[in-house]
């Protein structure tokens, strides 16, 4: 269940900010996949303790998603139209004229859901329309846009002629969705009131390539050489390689409209002679072991001051921050691990909700007693010129630099309470919770020079417990000279742990993924994926985000060796 509140208002004046809805099913509550979303318009009297409207839908295959508020297409000049709100995911945006865009959803058997728009929309094509009105919105009228089962193109059109076309895809088109986001131009999109659409999209194969300016190039193999070829464009795409236009489309659950195009592999043009098709054969699959990797202790601040030494103004700030960080000990590498045990007990919480604040150097993933719990990025490229005042500044204000000072900041906040395990009172222990959280550092391992990227700040600098306190037991007062302080050693008892590969002693520091264990022989199982060739040239893999780091390997033969074998 999820509650939005938002706004509907016509003044001109009034700012409108797009509000984005995370849903996952492991920290949502959620009964199966099925989601209600509850919203109440501004301005509704709160004695009713009512809502004005609500949406059903379910969730994907992935079993979370992103779901979009308060989103306007189109400008005030052209006209616009207001999305309110919408339980069904929009997977991308294409922007085609001024106030006119292709939003690309999965069809209603992967993903039911529906889009309630601002006004008296008209609805055409594959999607169904109910007009309504909405308690306290002074009659003002609302439509709820319903897709119709299967894939498919439906057109909602504003009172003022702004239009969405919303394209609904199968399963096996999801799959093979490509975006240019190389072409995106972000000043000229908000000066068409298409801010976050991008240029030109395509689906129907694997290998197809967007390249800048509206060309797709499909790569040639053996399994895409009858393809077709879907591209979502306001212009028909130039300098195609590899297909060409294929004119009767009329089978298309896509036929008919001007900004979808249709090709076909051009089988003419046959991959050069230096090219050889190779067999997929023999996958086998490792998962990292958290338990067996060379963990080190993390201390904090507070670890290395004693009581006396204490500043009752800087003691929390010091309990989360750690005394150093990664290329403190040489862990340049790519990436760098960190773990956090705690035993709880239902004594111990001092909240309904668990929270875990991370503040990290620049990219993370956060696991909570095996449940994946997303993560989060704190990472800005100056656009100003690398060592000018310009780019300083610029540094200054935006947390996790490339270049120059990093200020403190981006943090993150993620609620754990449903991947938190809690003991039953009398146990003497605790239920054991471990964290995970592993980071991607940007930038090289080692540089000459001294304003660069390899002094930037990487891995874990700040963990932050709230929900649950670990005083009152195994506690000696005599450690203690203020219980003021007594925060301090809850936070005492939370140790983090860090592990990595240590560049210095490498003979080539750029060779490493960070991981201790990245060459490891053992722990490797033959796994059973999909081939989708019968020659085995390519194949999907089964990927489990709550399973932790998963490694693939595979032998590459030539595909004509094994073409007996099934």
């Amino acid at each position: 269940m999820n509650e939005q509140q938002g706004k509907c208002d016509s003044d001109e004046d009034q700012l409108q900010t797009t509000l984005a809805t995370y849903v996952d099913r492991q920290s949502a509550i959620v009964a199966e996949s099925e989601l209600a979303f509850l919203f109440t318009l501004a301005g509704a009297p709160a004695i009713t303790k009512g809502h004005s409207f609500a949406l059903t839908g379910t969730l994907g295959p992935r079993q979370r998603g992103i779901f979009i508020s308060n989103l306007i297409v189109g400008s005030k000049g052209s006209g616009q139209l207001s999305l309110v709100a919408a339980s069904k995911e929009i997977y991308t945006r294409v922007a085609l004229a001024l106030g006119a865009e292709v939003w690309v959803c999965a069809e209603e058997s992967i993903q039911e859901g529906q889009l309630f728009f601002d006004g008296e929309c008209k609805v055409s094509g594959h999607a169904e329309v109910e007009i309504v009105d909405v308690d306290h919105a002074k009659d003002h009228k609302f439509s709820f846009v319903i897709p119709k089962p299967g894939p498919g193109v439906a057109t909602v059109t504003g009172e003022s002629g702004a239009t969405v076309h919303i394209v609904l895809l199968a399963q096996s088109d999801l799959d093979t969705l490509v975006v240019d986001y190389g072409s995106f131009d972000y000043e000229k999109a908000k000066h068409d009131g298409a801010t976050g659409a991008m240029p030109a999209a395509a689906w129907g194969a694997d290998g197809i390539l967007m390249a800048s300016h509206g060309s797709v190039e499909l790569v040639q193999t053996r399994d895409n050489a009858t393809s077709r070829v879907v591209v979502v464009s306001r212009l028909q795409p130039q300098g195609c390689t590899g297909m060409r236009v294929f004119e009767d489309s009329s089978d298309s659950a896509y036929h008919g409209h001007r900004f979808i195009w249709h090709y076909v592999a051009d089988t003419s043009e046959q991959p050069d002679d230096t090219c050889m098709e190779v067999s997929v054969r023999g996958l086998e699959r490792r998962i990292t072991n958290w338990d067996t990797l060379p963990w080190k202790l993390l201390p904090t601040m507070a670890d290395l001051e004693t009581m006396d030494e204490i500043n009752l103004m800087s003691w929390q700030r010091d309990l989360g921050t750690f005394a150093y960080q990664a290329t403190d000990i040489g862990f340049n590498a790519s990436h760098v691990l960190h773990r956090c045990q705690v035993r709880l007990k239902p004594q111990h919480l001092t909240a309904s909700t668990i929270k875990l604040q991370l503040n990290v150097r620049h990219r993370c993933t956060v696991w909570v007693n095996g449940i994946n719990m997303s993560g989060h990025e704190t990472f800005h490229e100056p656009s100003a010129e690398p060592g000018s005042l310009a780019a300083c500044i610029e540094s200054m204000r935006n947390a996790g630099a490339a270049c120059g000072p990093d200020r403190w900041g981006g943090t993150a906040t993620y609620d754990v309470t449903k991947a938190i395990n809690i003991s039953a009172a009398d146990d003497e222990d605790g239920a054991l919770n471990e964290v995970i959280v592993v980071i991607e550092s940007y930038g090289l391992g080692t540089q000459a020079d001294g304003a660069n990227d390899a002094r930037a700040p990487r891995g874990l600098l700040a963990a932050y417990w709230h929900g649950f306190n670990l005083i009152g037991e195994d506690h000696d007062d005599s450690e203690i000279h203020d219980h003021s302080h007594d925060k301090r050693t809850e936070q005492l008892k939370i140790r983090w742990e860090i592990c990595g590969v240590d560049v210095t002693q490498l003979q080539q520091p750029y060779g490493s993924s960070g991981f201790p264990d990245e060459g490891t022989q053992a722990g490797w199982q033959p796994t059973v994926e999909h081939p989708f060739a019968p020659q085995g040239w390519s194949t999907r893999l089964n990927v489990d985000v709550n399973v932790g780091v998963q490694w693939w390997r595979w032998k590459m033969e030539p595909a004509n060796e094994h073409r007996d074998e099934p």
